[in-house]
């Protein structure tokens, strides 16, 4: 999956997650198929805190211990260009 995919994802369910939250007990029941409202409220949080850490993991752009002065000198390139 893209950044982009998880980024449209995570906005999904925080719309899902509002409108659910708006809705009364028995039209989420209808609307989403669950047996209760809370219920349903708690599995898009933890997806939502899924789609979260999948975005704050390894891909960030923090400093992953490379020496990126070697890396620039073995290539013959220069660090600052």
């Amino acid at each position: 999956m893209t950044r982009y995919e998880i980024e449209q994802g995570l906005d999904a369910l925080y719309r899902d997650l509002d409108n659910v939250q708006n809705m009364d007990e028995e039209t989420a029941r209808r609307v989403y198929n669950v047996d209760c409202k809370a219920d349903f409220i708690e599995v898009i949080e933890e997806e939502i805190d899924t789609y979260e850490a999948i975005l704050s993991g390894p891909d960030t752009d923090e400093d992953n211990d490379m020496d990126y002065d070697a890396l620039c000198l073995i290539q013959g390139l220069s660090r600052y260009a």
